[in-house]
């Protein structure tokens, strides 16, 4: 025959109701996971910050010779080693560090690179090749330089709202100016 399931009597489920113990435990779940993604956020800014204040200081470091005159414009390759050289933790810096050096015309303030958007890649074909004018004395030039960084989390919502390329990497984009010194 069938047994009857027996349940407690209901002066026990109140007891149970009117407990408190575990009462935070849903809140908490529900909150956690938005904490977590701002602790992961900002760790990912902390690290962007932290790379794009080397990349300005390796550009700044490299660039010093140029703005004192003290040597004319390096080759392409060799600008980038020395910009590399100066950042301590970017470990594929020459595979994904783009560098334009162009010269701007001081009676209109135009030049030949910047109306045009970053190359931010060295990937050269016939349309794009990075830019590396020498200029002439007392010319005012102006070196950008794009660093791709790929995010360190891809789920965090700072790395969904940043601008990235189809490889999923983005860009970290430093300027710089100095005037060839007169030869």
């Amino acid at each position: 025959m069938m047994t009857r399931l027996r349940l407690p009597p209901l002066s026990c489920l109140a007891r149970y109701r009117a407990a408190e113990d575990g009462a935070v435990t849903i809140p908490t779940l529900l909150w956690l996971p938005l904490f977590i993604m701002i602790m992961v956020a900002s760790v990912e800014l902390c690290v962007l910050t932290v790379k794009q204040t080397l990349l300005e200081r390796g550009v700044n470091l490299s660039t010093r010779i140029l703005r004192l005159g003290i040597s004319d414009l390096p080759t392409h390759d060799q600008l980038k080693r020395s910009i590399c050289g100066n950042l301590a933790f970017v470990s594929t810096c020459m595979d994904d560090l783009a560098v334009e050096v162009f010269e701007v015309n001081q009676e209109t303030w135009t030049s030949s690179g910047a109306g045009q958007a970053l190359l931010c890649s060295d990937g050269i074909t016939d349309e794009k090749k990075p830019v590396l004018e020498q200029g002439m004395g007392n010319q005012l030039m102006v070196l950008r330089a794009c660093l791709r960084v790929t995010p360190m989390e891809k789920l965090n919502p700072l790395s969904q709202m940043l601008v990235k390329n189809s490889a999923g990497q983005y860009a970290l984009v430093v300027t710089t100016a100095f005037v060839n010194e007169p030869r």
